[in-house]
C-alpha cells in the first residue's frame, strides 16, 4: 500500500472511531486529558500557549482554554487564512470564537495577532500519534506550516484519545514530530523536557 492510502486508510478509520464516543465519555475524557496536560511542567511553566478550539468528535479542548484563560496564560489559537496558513490570535474570552466558513470554531479577525515564535506550549490537533512523536493530520498541512516556525524550545503536544495512539503513522519528509502526546491516561513522551 503507497503512503497515501495508509494515510487515507488511518485517517477514515481513526474518525470512525471518534464518530463511536458516547458524549459522557467524551466530557470525561476531556476533563481528563485537560488535567493530564496542566500537570506538565512546561503547561506550568508556560506564558503563552497555543491551543485549539476542538471540531466535531475532536477530543475536547474547553476545558483546557478555560483553564489557561483561569490561569492568567496568554492564550493564542489558531485562525485558518485562505492562503492555506494559520494565523495566531489572542483570546482573552471564549464568547470571542466564532465558526469558520468550514464551521470551525477559532477567534474572531478582531482578536489581537500573537507571534508563532513567542509560544512556549503548543497543543497539537491529529488523527492519529505514534509513540516516536510522528502524526497524522487532515491532510492539508496547515499545522506543519505553522510548527515549521515555531521555536526550539517551544514543547509540541499532540492531544487526542488513547485509541489514537497507534504503533506507527505513515509520515512525509515534510511533517513535523512532536515532543509528547497527551490522552485522557497520561502522556506519552519522545523527548523529555
Amino acid at each position: 500500500m503507497d503512503l497515501r492510502a495508509a494515510k487515507a486508510q488511518l485517517r477514515a478509520a481513526m474518525k470512525a472511531e471518534r464518530a463511536g464516543v458516547s458524549a459522557a465519555d467524551y466530557l470525561v475524557a476531556a476533563e481528563a486529558a485537560s488535567a493530564v496536560v496542566r500537570a506538565l511542567p512546561a503547561w506550568q511553566a508556560a506564558k503563552v500557549v497555543c491551543l485549539y478550539a476542538s471540531f466535531k468528535n475532536e477530543l475536547g479542548t474547553l476545558p483546557l482554554m478555560a483553564a489557561a484563560l483561569a490561569e492568567g496564560k496568554i492564550l493564542l489559537l489558531p485562525r485558518a487564512l485562505p492562503d492555506g496558513t494559520l494565523s495566531l490570535h489572542r483570546i482573552d474570552d471564549l464568547n470571542q470564537l466564532v465558526a469558520s466558513h468550514l464551521g470551525i470554531p477559532e477567534p474572531s479577525a478582531i482578536c489581537p495577532t500573537g507571534a508563532v515564535t513567542s509560544v512556549e506550549f503548543f497543543l497539537v490537533p491529529g488523527l492519529a500519534f505514534d509513540p516516536e512523536g510522528r502524526r497524522l493530520g487532515y491532510g492539508a498541512g496547515f499545522y506543519d506550516r505553522l510548527l515549521h516556525d515555531a521555536t526550539a524550545q517551544a514543547l509540541l503536544v499532540g492531544f487526542g484519545f488513547s485509541f489514537q495512539v497507534t504503533p506507527e503513522v505513515p509520515v512525509e519528509a515534510h511533517d513535523r514530530s512532536l515532543h509528547a502526546i497527551a490522552t485522557p491516561e497520561g502522556v506519552i513522551h519522545r523527548v523529555t523536557r
